[in-house]
């Protein structure tokens, strides 16, 4: 292994239990992971990786569930179509987020989030904070978030089978839900052919809260059906063929992320998830240069609800195609490649359509100097394209640099700082807004840039990681009040700033984790909220979290996990500045403690138990990441989220063959 690969490919990853909660820390491979790893939390590359073992111990079921343990990232509400992610406040409309590459450009509904998934088929999800590499794609303005989903390897990489089989069945208390999966995988003898598929189904009736009251709407039924195929067809290159296809319906609120009213009514929902991915992989064994890859791919995502009688159907299209190679010198890691992708957005009542596109280049470098000073750069070009429902064409341009340095003091104590800008360009808005929502002619790129710095230390048997950042985006394109129909680039900047404390501790077969994140996130002075700056930015009080669990031997483990949310104090927000209906409004956010508990029990070799008990002492709460309960202003007596689910205890058992 050279200098380089030991000291910056197989990286630093600040918690087991991102890894695999073992005694030594998991030295993760770049092969393992799509985003560059570089030592230092403040250095443009992976911050957090999540493993489906993690996803496991909670039995994950929502996208609430599979950020559970990040308290960098918010995500809120019971209605599994009403769930927004929000990283360090900043929303995911500004946010990079793609499933084994494909890209995830543009939610169907603004009243519903753009991400649907199912937690059982993911194998890792890779989290970037804050705007940093050129190399995870365009439009990263707030970070990234990549998702990657099982093979059939993955399966059986602790087996001698070339088959294997895993059958799972759930029951939730909390609405009364079941859920049953089976997956089946196989390989030949030399590794070289292998397919998986995996289908899954799951009911689950309308949850309570801590108080015992319904949430209205937040019952409903999923289905899945997933893919993939892997063939070696020399040493040196593979292609890999995936299909998804996952599909949600039920009785939903039309506004899932609002309490029921006489305006928003239940509504029967059906939204759709279907994905085509091919991938193609040149890797040369006589040299370090090449390693190359291309992904091509389409997402299609649908939603359909009814305005009273009439249906309402929408429909975002994303293809793309991303090329990129990799190469490893002395004491250079290079990537460098190619991202393009076209959007359309349509809704088709109107019926009228917008189209979109990007087309950016990039390269990343990672230079390590006496393995010492570690150092990375990298720049991307991007040129984006729209034509709006209207007919108006509207271009941008730009490039994104960025810089970082992680310097190794003393054995163990490394100190990182980092510099990153990135642009995004005009691009197709939501299906529910085309052929209602116009935009503004001088309409121009969103900026961002965001500067960090931290410390980390690796002891014997613990770590802590602390930092800084500060992050600001200029010219974000919004609406002047939350029901604005004219698109155009707000006048305020949407600055943040923060800082994260990380503990990691592990004995023998004790493990803790402590985890903060403190981050203030405003529009000219203002707090940033979920309801007036939708899937822009929220804000959410300190967040801390205490994980702790104990191997009682091979086959028995147990964990808790404590969060504890700060409440905000009071405070102000002015709407529609100079418009029509300027005021000004109050908001409070409450704070809450949670507790949740999980054990896991290898029965016997082929079948294991699975117990998790969220919200433990069945806490009643609006979660922060929900949209603001503002019904104490007079005329918002209808805008506030539903609380989330009260005590949920979670039962699988799982057989594998």
């Amino acid at each position: 292994m050279t200098t380089l690969t030991s000291a910056v490919i197989t990286a630093l990853i600040s918690s087991p239990a991102w890894a695999e909660q073992q005694n030594n820390k998991k030295k993760v491979e770049q092969d393992d992971v799509e985003m560059i790893v570089v030592k230092g939390q403040a250095t443009s590359g992976l911050d957090r990786l999540i493993t489906d073992e993690e996803l496991a111990k909670i039995q994950a079921n929502d996208l609430a569930d599979i950020f559970r343990s990040d308290t960098s990232i918010n995500v809120g509400g019971s209605v599994g179509m009403s769930q927004k992610i929000y990283l360090r406040n900043v929303g995911e409309d500004m946010l990079h987020i793609s499933i084994d590459g494909a890209e995830i450009a543009e939610a169907v509904f603004h009243h519903a989030g753009r991400l649907t998934v199912e937690p059982e088929i993911l194998k890792q999800v890779e989290i970037e904070a804050g705007t940093g590499s050129a190399a995870v794609g365009p439009g990263a303005l707030g970070g990234s978030v990549q998702l990657t989903t099982k093979n059939a390897i993955d399966m059986l990489k602790d087996s001698d089978a070339n088959f294997g089989g895993l059958l799972k069945a759930a029951h939730f208390s909390n609405g009364d839900g079941n859920k049953l999966s089976l997956t089946a995988y196989a390989a030949d003898d030399t590794r070289k052919y292998s397919a998986i598929v995996s289908l899954s189904k799951s009911d689950i009736g309308n949850l309570e809260d801590g108080d015992g009251n319904e949430l209205v709407g937040t019952g409903s039924e999923k289905a899945l059906g997933y893919i993939k195929g892997v063939a070696y067809l020399t040493d040196e290159q593979y292609v890999s063929v995936s299909y998804e296809n996952l599909e949600e319906e039920g009785d939903i609120l039309y506004k899932p992320e609002l309490i029921p009213s006489n305006k928003n009514w239940l509504s029967p929902t059906k939204g759709t998830r279907e994905s085509l991915i091919v991938n193609y992989g040149y890797d040369a064994i006589d040299s370090d240069a090449i390693d190359f890859r291309v992904t091509a791919y389409q997402t299609e995502l649908e939603q359909t609800r009814f305005y009273g009688e009439s249906p309402v159907y929408g429909e975002v299209v994303s293809k793309g195609i991303n090329i990129k190679n990799k190469s490893q010198f002395d004491s250079l890691y290079l990537v460098y490649g190619l991202n393009y992708r076209t959007d359309e957005s349509s809704l088709e009542e109107t019926p009228t359509k917008e189209e979109g596109s990007v087309i950016g280049i990039f390269a990343q470098g990672v230079v390590n100097i006496a393995d010492v000073v570690t150092l990375s750069t990298g720049a991307r070009f991007d040129d984006y394209e729209l034509t709006d429902w209207t007919g108006q064409k509207i271009t941008d341009s730009g490039v994104s640099p960025n810089f970082s340095a992680s310097v190794e003091v003393t054995e163990g104590l490394s100190l990182s700082a980092g510099y990153a800008s990135a642009i995004r360009g005009p691009k197709v808005k939501d299906s529910y807004k085309v052929g209602y929502y116009t935009n503004d002619p001088d309409l121009k790129a969103e900026t961002a840039t965001n500067l960090e710095f931290g410390v980390d230390y690796q002891g014997e048997n613990f770590e802590i990681g602390v930092g800084r950042y500060q992050s600001k985006i200029k010219d974000p394109i919004g609406n002047m009040a939350p029901w604005g129909k004219l698109a155009e680039n707000l006048d305020h900047d949407l600055e943040t700033e923060g800082y994260y404390l990380q503990v990691d501790f592990n004995i023998a077969d004790f493990y803790a984790h402590i985890d903060l994140n403190h981050a203030t996130s405003e529009f000219n002075g203002d707090t940033a909220t979920r309801y007036f700056h939708s899937s822009t930015a929220t804000s959410m009080g300190d967040n801390y979290l205490l994980d702790l669990s104990y191997e009682i031997n091979q086959n028995i483990r147990l964990g808790w996990v404590t969060q504890y949310v700060e409440a905000m104090d009071p405070f102000e927000v002015l709407v529609d500045e100079g418009g029509d209906w300027e005021e000004t409004l109050s908001v409070y956010k409450q704070g809450y403690t949670l507790h949740d508990f999980y054990a896991s029990w290898q029965i016997v070799d082929s079948l294991k138990a699975n117990l998790a008990v969220k919200n433990l002492f069945d806490k009643t709460y609006l979660s922060q990441g929900s949209v603001e309960d503002l019904t104490h202003n007079p005329g918002y007596e209808i805008i506030s989220g539903q609380n989330s689910a009260g005590r949920d205890i979670r039962l699988t058992l799982a057989y594998s063959f």
